[in-house]
């Protein structure tokens, strides 16, 4: 009969998982995903289980504790699928209660907690009670309360392994949301169905007020010490849970099946030790005596993994870990001995605790409800203190030494002299070594070289600039310097790289800007959604014609840190008088405001990111798409060198759900761009679409990413709404109810389809037969662009390039400097930049003399077409010995352009055998194309 009951509480605690799972993930769509509002959704569910905690306190006087826990069962699965089913119609009939409310954030939060706690009371609080009811069915067949307990409370969460890893991998896959939240509901209602089977079967509870054995034990001080032993034990699991997760993100890639492996690998050793200790209770009625040497083992192991896991580094590098079965076993190594000790010693307090109270049912809830509390009030300190004001590495020490407190406190005021000798030298080892462990705590780990190796992922020569363990995450910023000055830094998010300044990242971000602001008549309005590294801002607020700039971003720390990039006499684009800042989840800022705006541009992380996917979804579109003004223009990122074709073919078909005229740019290679208005009108005049071109300020940004002319801009296009309709004809679009339709496996994927739908001559034959390219485009314009797809292919397969796909070599190189008078692109050709050219002439004024500035100032004549100045200066950087053989080929390729072929053909003779392919196939070409002898065979 235990072993039957047992089974029914994992079906329970399966649910009850993906139940959490699935609420927490639409509370977020409704109240907003920021830590503010992530908290106080999940301190709602909580507070739910510790009522159901405390009513349960009174279970001992039922007399058929198996129908109400049956009774209990079928309230969680009816009213939670509810719950899941009904979310989306309650976001809607809540928003006119929050918008009020969106600039008072203490009015907001209290509504959000309100909101959750009433959304969850009635599931949350029924779980709560569940395990005392159970516990109390037990007593007849189970005298040893400790046994009951363990063997319970262990099953409930091997139960919750299962549905946090079905949840993840099986059910919202094949049965979306609500599905998931139907096969939940139904996994309560085979509980309930089981426990009323079994209900028959089990005789009627001991009469109230009956005891155990266990209950007539001294009481010493009473039971508060173990409650509060019970708390603390709860805080510190939670809070290390908190800290555990963000230090592992620093190695694996946060998707969401990231995130259920690790919960998976914690519940896991919860429940293994919670059984464990119930078979050992078996063998040994008296283990509670040793909660002090399991709760100090537990504080041992918390400092011995985190210092342990150098290990972990030394056998995986600086790689990020990405297959499922690698996250599980290095999650594993820093969290399993630690909750297989803090599952043991959830039983063995409340073993110790039940000789304190009276009834099985009123000890197990008090038993509860503490650890709940404790829980609950340990995950709102791990986000909100320990990682912001401690980081880290002072986290685990502190709740390594935690634990300890939990010893003292489970110790009670038993006299020593009491206590068995073998016990007394057992508890004190474990004290000493504990405290030996901490005293050497290994300071200094995480500056010294866990963040120099998340760092090294980087082979540049970026150092790091600046480190924050904030809120949300924790942030790196990378920075790149040459000749004294900084060229570029990289935002690093837990160890993954968000965005950069550099110029393959700064050209699609600012297209993000002057795409739309070129085809809008007249914008005043703008939103911008993620910050970034402020390059994006940036295009904003050099715009001069917007009145307003709405800046929205989930992280506090990423706008205070992106301050490192603009230095004086640069100006930081939050300080832009026009910009107004707003720290909110964007989907929740989209869903309350009632502004409209002429452009919306958005940037979120990319959508394999846990709690991303919705940030990509129909829904998600549509709501920008009706907070868009009349004639109004979005501009989105899309990454599909991260994704499958069929992957980023439904997030195509979301954005065209809710744009018609949706279309698709190319921004930097595999960054491409979603374009969507709200019926745009057109075609505007010449002088309005190329006014950037003129503008002081945006036009030298505008030639700094490769766009020096309009007609450069319309050479980015890829297709229009028809060629993407055909495209996705046989792909549902990605929608709230089916976020797995972007699996969370992270690689970068060069799909077949994407070099083939960025084939030059089609997007020219695309552009010039698109019926939104005739209605927004002027139509001398839209004719003179055609020519400039030549120089436009050239660009794109040197951007190509950097997913994988064949580098590029002189061949490109002399074609472009001969077919286009871009500059730009030819000092990415060169490994320039116009960032680096700007600190080149500022070192030449200073008189700096470095073999790198002749290189640079060569790269500057080749972009001016003044070749034998290129050839005097990359001569002078040769002779210093930098790349030799990569500066002759340039040598002889200026020479060549100027038409001193002699001295070309001097300098070639002496060049030595190519070392790559690559350099093989330049000279082969540099040869044929210059007239040059051929190389003597050897």
């Amino acid at each position: 009969m235990s072993l039957a009951l047992s089974l029914v509480f994992f079906l329970s605690g399966a649910s009850a998982l993906v139940f959490e799972t699935l609420w927490f993930r639409q509370a977020g769509l409704m109240l907003g995903n920021s830590v503010w509002a992530s908290s106080l959704v999940m301190a709602s569910f909580m507070g739910g289980l510790a009522l159901g905690n405390a009513l349960a306190a009174r279970a001992d006087r039922a007399a058929r504790p198996v129908l109400v826990y049956a009774a209990l069962e079928g309230a969680i699965g009816l009213s939670g699928t509810a719950l899941v089913i009904a979310f989306p119609g309650i976001t809607l009939l809540l928003v006119p209660v929050l918008r009020p409310l969106v600039e008072v954030p203490l009015a907001l939060n209290a509504v959000r907690l309100t909101v959750a706690f009433l959304l969850m009371v009635v599931p949350a609080t029924a779980m709560g009670a569940t395990l005392p009811l159970l516990v109390r069915a037990l007593a007849t067949r189970e005298p040893d309360f400790g046994r009951a307990v363990g063997r319970l409370y262990g099953w409930n969460t091997l139960g919750a392994v299962a549905g946090c890893l079905a949840g993840e991998t099986i059910l919202v896959e094949h049965l979306g949301i609500r599905g998931s939240g139907i096969a939940a509901g139904s996994l309560n209602v085979a509980a309930a169905l089981a426990a009323l089977t079994l209900a028959k079967r089990v005789s009627p509870g001991p009469p109230p007020g009956a005891e155990s054995p266990e209950a007539i034990s001294p009481p010493g001080l009473g039971p508060l010490r173990l409650l509060a032993a019970a708390c603390l034990a709860g805080a510190t699991l939670l809070a290390l849970e908190v800290v555990w997760f963000r230090f592992l993100l620093l190695w694996t890639f946060g998707s969401s099946l990231t995130f259920a492996v690790m919960l998976a690998v914690v519940l896991l050793g919860m429940a293994l030790g919670s059984l464990s200790v119930s078979q050992w209770l078996r063998l040994r009625p008296d283990a509670d005596r040793l909660v002090p040497v399991v709760a100090l083992l537990a504080g041992l192991s918390t400092a011995l993994t985190y210092s342990g896991f150098v290990q972990v580094t030394a056998q995986h590098g600086k790689q990020v870990l990405l297959d499922t079965r690698l996250i599980a076993a290095v999650s594993a190594r820093l969290m399993f001995p630690t909750a297989l000790f803090s599952g043991a010693l959830f039983t063995l307090l409340g073993k110790k605790l039940r000789r304190q109270l009276p009834g099985d049912a009123r000890a197990t809830a008090t038993l509860t409800f503490a650890n709940t509390v404790g829980a609950t009030f340990g995950a709102l300190a791990g986000g909100f203190v320990l990682l912001p004001v401690l980081g880290m590495e002072r986290s685990f020490f502190l709740l390594s030494l935690l634990y300890a407190g939990v010893a003292a406190l489970s110790w009670g005021d038993v006299r020593i002299s009491s206590v068995p000798r073998g016990e007394r030298i057992t508890t004190g080892l474990a004290t000493a070594t504990l405290a030996v462990v901490l005293a050497l705590f290994p300071f200094g780990l995480m500056r010294n070289h866990y963040l120099p190796t998340i760092a090294g992922r980087w082979t540049d020569g970026s150092t790091v600039a600046a480190v924050r363990e904030g809120l949300t995450e924790t942030l790196l910023y990378l920075r790149k310097d040459i000749l004294g000055e900084p060229v570029y830094f990289r935002l690093l998010a837990n160890g993954f790289s968000m965005s950069s300044s550099h110029f393959p990242s700064r050209r699609y971000m600012s297209l993000f800007v002057h795409l739309p602001v070129a085809l809008h008549p007249a914008p005043r309005k703008a939103l911008l959604i993620s910050y970034g590294v402020g390059s994006t801002a940036k295009a904003f607020t050099d715009t001069k014609d917007l009145d307003s700039i709405d800046v929205v971003d989930i992280s506090r720390d990423i706008l205070e840190m992106g301050r490192l990039l603009f230095r004086p006499p640069e100006t930081h684009p939050l300080d832009d008088p026009r910009v107004r800042v707003h720290v909110e989840d964007g989907r929740f800022f989209l869903l309350t405001t009632d502004r409209h705006f002429d452009i919306i541009s958005a940037e979120p992380p990319p959508p394999k990111n846990a709690g991303v996917v919705n940030l990509y979804s129909r829904e998600y579109f549509q709501l920008i798409h009706d907070r868009l003004a009349e004639g109004g223009l979005a501009s989105y990122w899309l990454p599909v060198y991260q994704m499958e074709a069929a992957e980023s073919q439904a997030i195509i078909k979301g954005f065209c759900a809710a744009f018609s005229d949706c279309s698709l740019w190319a921004g930097y290679g595999y960054e491409w761009i979603l374009l969507g208005t709200r019926n745009a009108v057109g075609p505007l005049s010449e002088e309005r679409f190329a006014a950037q071109w003129r503008d002081p300020m945006a036009a030298p940004a505008l030639r700094s990413i490769g766009i020096d002319s309009p007609e450069q801009l319309g050479t980015l296009f890829i297709a229009d709404a028809l060629t993407l309709a055909e495209g996705t004809r046989d792909v549902a679009p990605l929608d709230d109810d089916h976020p797995r339709r972007v699996s969370p496996h992270f690689a970068y994927i060069i799909d077949s389809s994407y070099p083939r739908f960025m084939e030059t001559k089609l997007r020219r034959k695309r552009f010039e037969e698109s019926a939104l390219i005739r209605h927004l485009w002027p139509e001398g314009l839209r004719t003179r662009t055609l020519p400039s797809f030549d120089s436009a292919a050239i660009v794109d397969r040197f951007a190509i390039a950097h997913f994988g796909g064949p580098e590029t070599g002189l061949r490109d190189l002399a074609a472009l400097l001969t077919q286009s008078s871009l500059r730009a692109p030819v000092y990415w050709m060169l490994g320039s930049s116009a960032e680096e050219q700007q600190i080149a002439k500022r070192a030449a004024a200073r008189g700096v003399s470095d073999p790198l500035l002749d290189e640079l100032l060569g790269v500057e004549a080749v972009a001016d077409r003044d070749y034998g100045a290129a050839e005097e200066h990359f001569g002078r950087a040769q002779a210093a010995s930098r790349d030799t053989d990569r500066l002759l080929r340039l040598r002889v390729l200026a020479l060549c352009l100027a038409g001193k072929t002699e001295r070309a053909a001097t300098l070639a003779a002496v060049v030595a055998e190519p070392g790559t392919p690559r350099d093989k196939l330049d000279w082969t070409w540099l040869r044929g194309a210059c007239g040059l002898p051929a190389r003597p065979a050897p």
